[in-house]
C-alpha cells in the first residue's frame, strides 16, 4: 500500500510540479515499471499511427486511379465491342472493320494481336501491382502497431483515472490527456474507413474494366479486396472511449 501511494504521489508532483509549462501534463512518469515512456512519448507514438493510417489512406486512392479507366478503346475496338473483341469471332469483326477503312492493317498476325491487346488495356495492371504492394506494406505495419498503441492507451486511461481518483491531478491535467487519446483514436480510425472506402472503389473501377473487356485482373482484385477486409478489422479493434 504505501509503494503504490508512493508512486501516485510521485507521478502527480511530476504533472503538478511543472502546470506553468503548456506540455508539463504530458510528461509524468508513473513508476519503474512503466519503463521510460511518458505520457509526451506516447503521444507521440500515437501521431505516428495516425501519420501511417493517413499514409495509407494516400496509398489507397493511388490504387483508386491506377484503377481508373484512364481511355476508351479506339478504332475496331470500338466497332467491334471491346466485349468482342474477347470473342472467338473478334478476329472476324477485326477483318471487317479495316476493309471499311476503319483502321489500318489489323490481319490477326501477332503484331495485330499486340495492338488489340493493347487497346484494350484499359487500366495498367503493372501500375497496380507496384500500388497494392506499397498499400499491403503499410497495411502490415499498421496492423502490427496498431494494438500496441491501443494497449498503451488503454494504460494511460487507467493510469489517469487512477490519479484523478485519488485527487493527485486537475481536472483539466485529466481532460486534457484524455482528449489527447479520444482525438488520436478517432483519426486513425477515420482513416482506416476511408481506406477501406478507396478499397471498395477501386474493386468497383476493375470490375467495370473487366465487363469491358480486360483480362488478367482477377488476382488484382481479389488483393484489394483482401486489403479493404484487413483494414475494416483493424477498424474494429478501435474503441472510441
Amino acid at each position: 500500500m504505501k509503494t503504490t501511494v508512493l508512486t501516485i504521489s510521485l507521478a502527480a508532483a511530476v504533472l503538478v510540479s511543472g502546470c506553468a509549462a503548456p506540455t508539463a501534463d504530458r510528461v509524468a512518469q508513473f513508476g519503474p515499471s512503466s519503463g521510460t515512456l511518458s505520457f509526451k512519448e506516447n503521444r507521440e507514438n500515437d501521431a505516428g499511427m495516425v501519420e501511417q493510417t493517413s499514409a495509407l489512406d494516400a496509398l489507397m486512392r493511388d490504387i483508386v486511379r491506377n484503377s481508373t479507366i484512364k481511355h476508351a478503346a479506339v478504332g475496331a475496338a470500338v466497332g467491334c465491342g471491346i466485349s468482342v473483341l474477347a470473342a472467338s469471332d473478334a478476329s472476324g469483326c477485326l477483318r471487317a472493320a479495316a476493309a471499311g477503312g476503319v483502321v489500318g492493317a489489323v490481319n490477326g498476325n501477332l503484331a495485330g494481336k499486340r495492338e488489340v491487346a493493347q487497346r484494350m488495356e484499359l487500366v495498367s495492371a503493372n501500375d497496380l501491382v507496384r500500388s497494392i504492394r506499397k498499400s499491403n506494406d503499410q497495411l502490415d505495419d499498421i496492423t502490427t502497431h496498431l494494438p500496441q498503441m491501443l494497449a498503451q492507451q488503454q494504460e494511460d486511461v487507467a493510469t489517469l483515472n487512477q490519479l484523478k481518483a485519488s485527487g493527485a491531478i486537475s481536472e483539466h491535467a485529466y481532460d486534457a490527456q484524455l482528449a489527447d487519446i479520444r482525438t488520436s483514436r478517432a483519426e486513425v480510425a477515420e482513416a482506416l474507413v476511408l481506406s477501406a472506402d478507396q478499397a471498395k472503389l477501386a474493386q468497383n473501377n476493375l470490375a467495370e474494366a473487366a465487363d469491358q473487356g480486360q483480362t488478367g485482373l482477377e488476382w488484382h482484385i481479389r488483393a484489394i479486396e483482401q486489403m479493404e477486409r484487413e483494414t475494416l478489422s483493424a477498424r474494429s479493434t478501435i474503441s472510441l472511449l
